[in-house]
């Protein structure tokens, strides 16, 4: 069994806002969804940023849930306390992206931190072309920042990031075209961008399809959600489930899972918790802008403990950590 320890919320939307739920959505701010990266000293923390302004005739029901969705920069210590938060660095510049750029992904990988984050139009395209697409940026420092581009798939696509080395020479992208997720194979972060791979990509999807749907608590779907983190039995592989709790009410719920990839071929699944590594319980995870969600995004490992950031109800960063020996025991207790 392991123990899931709380640590509670990490970054809050500003005071005085609190969050209804999605079909009703009235709340004005919501800070979630935060990738991390560990540099061996700090922590460095991209999250959502939203904002909501329906007094100024932004309409949910035809635009993106927010008006504003961008990406905020924070520095946190290694035992999860947040050091500052520096406000925005990643905002919509194309007209792929001006409904938001949001859920950021962070991989070190060949001396360069690489963002992923959707890139959502909706709202700016019409009807059928607007969708979540795969965003790419870089930086060196998280002062400055570049943006490398966004691909267009056949669907919606969202859930993606790099494996964070090499595998038998090639850059590893993980995506999600619900309901399951792929991973496709590059020579480079660039063939990676090249719109051409993507635009025959529908007759190629489901040989890019790797880990699929098991359990009752995924039965809706499930994506990938912190970049894998290298172990010496597998790498780390956690990931969300989603599934309904009451379908003709719209509730469903969000989980964390957890699964243990082969080294060498990461599309081979050593190891997969049967239950949910943790779920929904406390107020911040069962009531915010959307009902019973945990969904997390990021991730490293310090002094033997995987600490884990997610988004509590699409409202607010919150974060958990678990001892890493224990979670690899149980997976590997737990093949597949």
């Amino acid at each position: 069994m392991v123990e899931i320890k709380r640590l509670g919320i990490v970054i809050s939307p500003p005071k005085g806002n609190e969050g209804l739920y999605a079909e009703n959505r009235t709340s004005e701010y919501a800070a979630y969804n935060a990738g991390m990266a560990f540099d061996g000293k700090s922590v460095h923390m991209l999250y959502r940023f939203s904002r909501n302004r329906p007094a100024d005739g932004y309409d949910p029901a035809l635009m993106s849930c927010y008006c504003e969705d961008y990406i905020n920069y924070a520095e946190l210590m290694p035992d999860g306390k947040l050091v500052r938060d520096f406000g925005p660095v990643i905002k919509p510049s194309v007209p792929r992206e001006y409904a938001g750029c949001h859920d950021p992904r962070i991989t070190f990988l060949e001396g360069k931190y690489y963002i992923t984050y959707c890139a959502w139009d909706l709202g700016y395209l019409p009807g059928g072309v607007n969708k979540t697409r795969l965003g790419f940026a870089s930086t060196d420092d998280f002062k400055t920042y570049q943006k490398l581009g966004v691909v267009d798939l056949f669907a919606f696509d969202k859930d993606h990031y790099f494996f964070p080395e090499r595998i038998n020479g090639k850059i590893v992208l993980v995506h999600r075209v619900e309901p399951e997720i792929q991973m496709d194979f590059f020579d480079s972060i660039e063939g990676a961008l090249d719109q051409r791979f993507w635009d025959k990509y529908k007759t190629n999807i489901k040989n890019s399809i790797k880990i699929k749907r098991l359990y009752d608590w995924e039965s809706l779907k499930i994506g990938g959600s912190v970049p894998p983190i290298k172990t010496d039995k597998g790498w780390l592989f956690i990931y969300h489930g989603v599934r309904w709790l009451d379908e003709r009410a719209r509730l469903f719920e969000y989980c964390a899972g957890a699964a243990l990839l082969d080294l060498n071929d990461p599309s081979k699944v050593i190891g997969r918790l049967p239950r949910p590594l943790f779920k929904p319980e406390t107020d911040y995870e069962k009531f915010g802008d959307v009902r019973n969600v945990v969904f997390p995004v990021g991730g490293y490992v310090y002094k033997g403990e995987l600490y884990i950031s997610y988004g509590g109800a699409d409202k607010v960063v919150a974060m958990c950590k678990c001892n890493l020996g224990e979670l690899l025991y149980e997976l590997e207790r737990n093949k597949t």
